[in-house]
């Protein structure tokens, strides 16, 4: 072989090549106690943000210190352990959504778990919205026009409760409040 065929096909590989360049933010796990881990590396991270472990588990950062962040596991953290790797994935805390997944029993991140399968996409297929979402303006809610009986003659004749809507009750401690509520319920 000739030196020039080398140099040509050199400069055919060197035309031909592609750097691909992945960045990832990854930190280590320092502690994890009761489903949280305390995380150092991850730096310039955003709160909300979420992070993969090795095993597969997704948490959600919600603590920012000056060298450490704190993460809520979401997952079965037992199998995490120090010095673990832990990688931000760049997405705010998200779950799928569309019409399949009603009536569903799912987990935190949205992975069914009532042994019914996979949620599949629905006709306006699988979206993912933020858990953390403003709320819609009440021009473009649904209006509520349904009555709710609550099964407690006075609140029933005092103040109805439509389906769909949302009450407030105040009161002073050990005055029946969450019983009114779970009796509604």
């Amino acid at each position: 072989m000739s030196t020039n065929h080398i140099v040509e096909n050199l400069k055919k590989e060197i035309e031909n090549f592609s750097a691909q360049i992945k960045v990832e933010k990854v930190g280590k796990v320092l502690e994890v106690f009761d489903g949280i881990a305390r995380v150092s590396g991850l730096s310039d991270i955003k709160s909300s943000e979420m992070v993969t472990f090795p095993g597969g588990q997704v948490g959600v950062v919600l603590n920012l210190e000056e060298d450490t962040v704190g993460v809520i596991i979401l997952d079965e953290f037992s199998k995490i352990k120090e010095g673990d790797e832990v990688k931000a994935t760049g997405k705010i805390l998200e779950i799928s959504v569309s019409d399949n997944i009603l009536g569903r029993v799912v987990n935190a991140v949205g992975v069914p778990i009532d042994g019914k399968g996979a949620i599949k996409a629905g006709k306006d297929g699988l979206k993912t919205y933020p858990i953390e979402r403003v709320a819609p303006g009440v021009v473009t809610r649904q209006s509520v026009d349904q009555p709710v009986a609550t099964g407690i003659k006075v609140i029933d004749a005092i103040i109805p409760v439509g389906r769909g809507q949302r009450e407030l009750i105040i009161g002073d401690r050990q005055t029946g409040k969450t019983a009114l509520a779970i009796d509604s319920i």
